[in-house]
């Protein structure tokens, strides 16, 4: 299990390799080719807005009713044209920002 430290540390790294980078855009729903979404970290993109987080199993052992989602339960609520990336990682879950274009 990461430390929090550990954690703090990725995050920030995973922010400086994705600046200027853009979300994975859904082109469907259910569009599972966000399961190879971006990992931002602190990083948030000009003309996004983070709408949501959902916090997601990411090494597919998880099941129906623990805390995280299932990745078929996360890749259920994937939506058209909404951006996806991930904003933190940990060892077994990540918590994955659900972006919104601004107007």
């Amino acid at each position: 299990m990461y430390g929090i430290s550990t954690i703090i540390a990725m995050n920030r790294r995973a922010a400086r390799t994705a600046k200027g980078k853009q979300p994975y855009i859904a082109k469907c729903d259910r569009d599972e080719n966000v399961l190879h979404c971006p990992n931002f970290g602190d990083y948030r993109p000009k003309g996004w807005t983070l709408t949501e987080k959902h916090f997601v199993d990411k090494s597919g052992f998880g099941r129906e009713g623990e805390p995280a989602l299932t990745v078929d339960r996360f890749v259920s609520m994937v939506q058209k044209d909404f951006g996806y990336a991930i904003i933190e990682e940990g060892q077994f879950q990540v918590y994955v920002g659900v972006f919104e274009r601004k107007c």
